[in-house]
C-alpha cells in the first residue's frame, strides 16, 4: 500500500473507518463484501472540533469513493453526539497546556474507577471538571458492590425479611433496568449510574437478610452485575466468574424489566436533612405528613444525623420529599 499519512491529521484520519473494517487483500484498499456488512457506521462520538473538521473531510471522501463505486453508502455515520469538554482545575484539559495524565490514578483506583467517574461527573454532552477527591466516592461504591456479590449467605442469623421489603427490592431492581435501559440510550450515563448506585443501597440495607431472600438475592445480584457490565466491564466479569456464571458476561443480554411491577401505589420519598439528601423510603402513595414524620423520625439513620439538634421545621412535598431542617 502506498503511503497515505501525508496530510493534516484530520484529513489522514478521514477514511480510517474504512481500513478498521477485516478482509482487505493487497490489491484493494478494502473489502466491500465487509463494508457491506459492516457500515455505515452506527454512531459518531467526538468533540465539537471534530464536527467541522473530521467529520467534514470524512464525509467528503466518503462521497468521492460513493461517486467512484467503491461504496454505496451516502454518509458514512449515521449519528453524530457530541461529548462535552473535560476540565481540570477549572481549564480545558489538552495535551499541551493543561495535560491529565490518568495513567497514576488507573494503577490506584483500577480503569474500571475511572472509567465510571468520567461517565458520573456530569451529562455526557455538556463535560466536567476533574476532581481527584471525586474518585473516592466511585472507588467506594465499585468496593461495596464487590462485597454484595462476593456476600456468603450464612442461615445462622436471626433477622426476617417482610414481604414488603422483598416486594419493594423487586420493584426497585425493575425500576433501575428501565432507567438505565432509556438512559444508555441517549448517553445520560451520569444519572444511569446514579440509578446503579440507588440499587446498590437497597441491597446493602437487606444485606443481613440475605438468607430469607436467598433466590431473590441472587437473582438481583446477576441483574446488578449484567447492568454494571458496561460501565465497568472489569469488574463485572470478574464478580461474574467468582459467582459461577458461564463466560462471559459481556456475551450476555441486558436484563428486561416487568412493566406491570412498576405498576405500584407506591412511591419514593426523599429524606433530607438541612437540604442534604439522607435517605430514602418508599411508602404508599397520598400518605400525609404526620405520617411520613413518624416514621422517618424513627429511622435509626436520620437519628444520627440529627443527634441532639432541635428541628426547627420540617418542610414536606406531597409523595416526593420531606426536609428536616435542623
Amino acid at each position: 500500500m502506498p503511503e497515505t499519512d501525508t496530510m493534516d491529521t484530520f484529513v489522514d484520519s478521514s477514511w480510517y473507518h474504512l481500513r478498521f473494517i477485516p478482509g482487505h487483500t493487497k490489491n484493494t484498499p478494502f473489502n466491500n463484501k465487509q463494508i457491506a456488512e459492516w457500515l455505515p457506521v452506527d454512531q459518531y462520538m467526538g468533540g465539537a472540533e471534530h464536527a467541522v473538521m473530521h467529520l467534514l473531510y470524512a464525509r467528503f471522501f466518503n462521497k468521492v469513493l460513493r461517486d467512484l463505486g467503491f461504496v454505496k453508502f451516502d454518509e458514512p455515520y449515521k449519528r453524530l453526539f457530541n461529548q462535552g469538554i473535560m476540565l481540570a482545575r477549572h481549564m480545558k484539559i489538552s495535551k499541551r497546556n493543561n495535560p491529565l495524565n490518568p495513567e497514576p490514578l488507573v494503577k490506584k483506583y483500577g480503569t474500571d474507577t475511572i472509567r465510571c467517574y468520567l461517565m458520573f461527573l456530569g451529562p455526557w454532552d455538556k463535560g466536567g471538571d476533574w476532581s481527584d477527591s471525586g474518585i473516592n466516592g466511585i472507588s467506594r461504591w465499585l468496593n461495596r458492590i464487590w462485597d454484595l456479590a462476593t456476600l456468603e449467605i450464612s442461615n445462622k442469623q436471626n433477622t426476617t425479611s417482610s414481604i414488603d421489603e422483598t416486594k419493594e427490592l423487586e420493584v426497585k431492581i425493575n425500576a433501575t433496568i428501565k432507567k438505565i435501559r432509556e438512559d444508555s440510550k441517549t448517553f445520560k450515563f451520569n444519572t444511569a449510574i446514579a440509578s446503579l448506585m440507588e440499587l446498590t443501597n437497597s441491597l446493602y440495607a437487606l444485606r443481613e437478610k440475605i438468607h430469607t431472600i436467598e433466590s431473590l438475592w441472587k437473582k438481583s445480584i446477576k441483574k446488578l452485575l449484567l447492568l454494571l457490565a458496561p460501565f465497568a466491564p472489569h469488574l463485572a466479569e470478574e464478580l461474574w466468574e467468582i459467582n459461577n456464571y458461564k463466560y462471559s458476561i459481556h456475551k450476555e443480554k441486558l436484563p428486561d424489566y416487568d412493566e406491570e411491577m412498576l405498576k405500584t401505589d407506591t412511591i419514593t420519598i426523599i429524606i433530607q436533612i438541612n437540604g442534604k439528601l439522607r435517605d430514602q423510603i418508599t411508602l404508599k402513595k397520598g400518605i400525609s405528613q404526620k405520617e411520613v414524620e413518624k416514621i422517618v423520625l424513627t429511622r435509626k439513620k436520620i437519628k444520627t444525623h440529627i443527634g441532639n439538634n432541635s428541628l426547627k421545621r420540617i418542610i414536606f412535598i406531597q409523595d416526593r420529599l420531606i426536609n428536616l431542617v435542623a
